[in-house]
């Protein structure tokens, strides 16, 4: 039986954001080019500073910050 304070998880969805960047601990952000290629960047990339960490491009938002997510 369940009780009226019982939230299935698919309706309360955790968003998805990138954790900060394994090399140098600054803040990711979510890269973009046309409406399929997708990857997370440290927010000091080259060109805005001295890192060097990129993810992989995918598909999708999500599938780019779980890549992200997932490097060490």
């Amino acid at each position: 039986m369940m009780t009226k304070d019982f939230k299935p998880a698919m309706n309360n969805p955790t968003p998805l954001t990138p954790k900060p960047c394994p090399k140098c601990g600054a803040p990711a952000e979510l890269g973009r080019s046309g409406s399929h290629r997708f990857w997370v960047q440290c927010s000091g990339y080259l060109g805005y500073g001295n890192c060097t960490a990129i993810g992989p491009q995918t598909d999708n938002k999500k599938e780019a910050i779980l890549k992200w997510n997932a490097m060490k």
